[in-house]
């Protein structure tokens, strides 16, 4: 389903999602297309469940007109080994 199509059916609220397909540019992932696992009825449920998200699942509110989020990467530690 198509972003668009979720703010649609789910307006002004909270959405259990999955990612379907991304892309990366300048440094943030822009999703596209999204499977709705469910919706969320509020902020309380909403910390909850992305709290327990992983992979490709996470909470996003249907306000935003695209899905565009900052990736971070990790800094690599550089040790030795004795």
């Amino acid at each position: 389903m198509q972003w668009s199509e979720v703010r649609e059916r789910f307006p002004n609220q909270f959405v259990l999602i999955e990612e379907l397909t991304s892309h990366m540019e300048n440094g943030e992932l822009h999703v596209e297309e999204v499977a709705v696992i469910r919706p969320l009825t509020d902020g309380k449920e909403a910390f909850e469940e992305l709290m327990q998200a992983h992979g490709k699942v996470f909470v996003y509110h249907t306000k935003h007109e695209r899905i565009a989020m900052p990736v971070r990467t990790k800094p690599a530690y550089r040790g030795h080994l004795q």
